[in-house]
């Protein structure tokens, strides 16, 4: 289950607002104060409103005519039942989902007093709701419900009906009415019926673990600690099945010591005995447990500079991207400002640690950032653009038409000018992602171009339709350098960038032959950076025509997880992204002009760099 959307009303800074989320990457970014930070914290109380408190200072201070505010979440439905009632029973068929089919839960805080009590919140489920009936079936008690069932005798056979179970008259009364308009409701969650509702859904929500980019400056640092308690918590949720039997098994022994005290007592004094009932109450599991590192050189982690804790944090996101569990419960990572303190190398690892991480069936993640170099490393639509309209905070999604604005607020195009001033750049040279520089790093030396140290060369990958692709479409041409554009081909619409660019006097442009960048690594490559015996492609008469249209990542990946999962453990990296980047950074330093012949790609890949030699003076 995935956030599809977050609504907040009078919550800070925000009276009324939503924001549509990726279901798998987003970028929150904007001006300083305008509410980036406010967005993930809002999620944060939501989801863990146990240990992270909300105050009446959170109140918007311009909602004095509306006295509460409230954090609505929406959740993609996954295709499953969940016990109401003890019976399972699907969404959709209780009308249990919003207008938009999607689970919306709504918190809501009374702000008429001047403090906020544990009595001041409510719980609500937005359901689209018949109107047929004047009140919620699935929050009437059964008694009601076998009163309103009786109402039915002329139109289905009552005593057919399961009376014991809520759910069984709630079903046999929606098959006879002819139900044809809905309206949205608040259902109440929190209290008697509705409770049950809300207990069986919260054991399927994310988790969700928020890293803040302030520094506390104490031994319980949020930066440090929070992804230790991520590992703990995950671990749990692992473990959560054998971990609610045994909690199972110590409440019904306990409650059965309980039920044989109180049977003693009966004896000596009944009227006490009578007035007691047993009840077991227990703490998370994780408040038992706690996951640390230790330090051999003395200096604990929390004491260490702001860098290396933050180096810990992207090798726990290295760690999660790789690890794969199909019964893991989703999380949701939300990142504040992945940039902070770190240096621009290990801000492109920990963010591309971050997309891998995303492309995960379970996970989400969602970043706040001012970086322009990082906001430019992804798809325009998974950018949440905040800017203020008539003095009001909105948040669109990054379209065409908003990239110039967004592209300004970021101050994107005068990096890119400043590096070519300084750096005396006579030629660009545009490609689609950074798996890709990396491939042309090191295979530019075999033909006499060293792109990593010739500063006459600045490459810069554009990602086909993210954010900076369309401003160096926009404002790159007006720099007056000749420009070397190589795209993968296997998006159509790239043709088009093409045509483009070789319209312009001085540069040129070209799709790969092959399907990309990735079917230019030679297979016999793919033993030596993963430990394996088996082939990988087979060499039989035509193999290299089949290979140059193969999707190497994708096919790759299947094969390797194959592989591990018939016993070689020694496998890692087997992830479609990472394949990419191991593939990149390891096999294409390996690849010869004897490996290029053979994948008849030699012509091709020559004439590349032939094209950029040519744009230097």
């Amino acid at each position: 289950m995935k956030i599809s959307k977050l609504d907040l009303i009078n919550f800070r800074g925000y009276r009324n607002v939503s924001v549509e989320f990726d279901e798998n990457f987003n970028v929150i970014i904007g001006k300083n104060d305008i509410g980036k930070s406010t967005i993930l914290e809002s999620l944060e109380i939501f989801f863990n409103n146990e240990t992270v408190k909300i105050d009446i200072d959170d109140y918007n201070v311009h909602a004095a005519d509306e006295k509460h505010m409230a954090i609505q979440v929406s959740f993609r439905p996954e295709d499953k039942e969940y016990t109401i009632d003890t019976i399972p029973t699907v969404l959709n068929k209780e009308y249990l989902l919003d207008s938009n089919g999607h689970l919306s839960i709504k918190k809501v805080w009374d702000c008429s007093k001047d403090k906020l009590t544990a009595a001041s919140l409510k719980t609500y489920l937005v359901a689209n709701y018949p109107t047929k009936f004047e009140s919620p079936l699935i929050s009437m008690k059964i008694a009601d419900l076998k009163k309103l069932l009786a109402d039915y005798a002329d139109r289905l056979d009552v005593d057919e009906v399961k009376k014991n179970k809520s759910s069984s008259i709630r079903q046999a009364i929606y098959a006879v009415e002819d139900i044809d308009n809905l309206y949205e409701i608040d259902l109440p969650i929190d209290k008697e019926d509705g409770k049950k509702i809300w207990e069986s859904l919260k054991l399927d929500l994310p988790l969700f673990f928020l890293f803040q980019s302030d520094r506390a400056n104490k031994d319980s640092d949020k930066e440090v600690q929070d992804p230790l308690k991520a590992i703990t918590k995950t671990a749990i949720s692992q473990l959560q099945a054998e971990l609610d039997d045994v909690k199972e098994q110590i409440r019904t022994k306990a409650e059965l010591l309980g039920l044989k005290t109180l049977e003693k007592l009966k004896e000596m004094s009944p009227e006490i005995a009578d007035v007691l009932s047993p009840e077991m109450s227990h703490k998370p599991w994780e408040s038992l447990f706690s996951f640390s590192f230790n330090c051999d050189d003395g200096i604990p982690i929390n004491k260490r500079g702001s860098g290396v804790r933050r180096l810990i944090l992207l090798n726990y996101f290295r760690a999660e991207a790789e690890r794969k569990n199909s019964d893991d419960r989703n999380v949701i990572y939300a990142i504040e400002e992945p940039e902070t303190s770190q240096h621009p190398t290990w801000q492109v690892e920990l963010f591309n640690a971050l997309v891998e991480l995303s492309e995960n069936e379970s996970t989400q993640v969602l970043i706040t950032t001012h970086s322009p170099s990082l906001a430019g490393l992804v798809n325009t639509d998974k950018i949440r653009f905040i800017n203020k309209v008539d003095g009001l905070p909105v948040v669109q999604k990054g379209t065409e038409d908003n990239l110039a604005t967004i592209a300004q607020t970021l101050g994107m195009l005068p990096n890119v000018a400043l590096s070519i001033d300084n750096l005396g750049v006579q030629s660009i040279l545009c490609l689609e992602g950074p798996t890709d520089v990396e491939f042309f790093n090191h295979v530019g030396k075999l033909f006499g171009l060293d792109l990593e140290n010739d500063d006459r060369v600045l490459t810069i990958f554009l990602g086909g339709g993210t954010l900076m692709h369309w401003v160096n479409k926009n404002y790159l041409a007006k720099l007056n350098k000749p420009e070397i554009h190589i795209y993968d081909n296997d998006v159509a619409k790239y043709q088009l960038a093409v045509d483009q660019v070789n319209q312009r006097e001085g540069s040129w442009a070209a799709l790969t032959n092959m399907l990309e960048v990735e079917n230019y690594i030679h297979p016999r490559l793919i033993k030596e950076v993963y430990p394996i015996e088996e082939d990988f492609m087979h060499s039989n008469e035509g193999w290299v025509e089949e290979w140059k249209i193969k999707n190497i990542p994708k096919e790759l990946s299947a094969f390797l997880k194959g592989l591990k999962a018939a016993g070689n453990t020694e496998i890692v990296g087997e992830g479609a992204g990472t394949i990419k980047r191991i593939l990149s950074e390891q096999a294409a330093p390996l690849l010869t002009l004897e490996d290029l012949i053979e994948l008849e790609a030699h012509e091709e890949v020559s004439g590349w760099f032939e094209k950029v030699k040519e744009s230097l003076v």
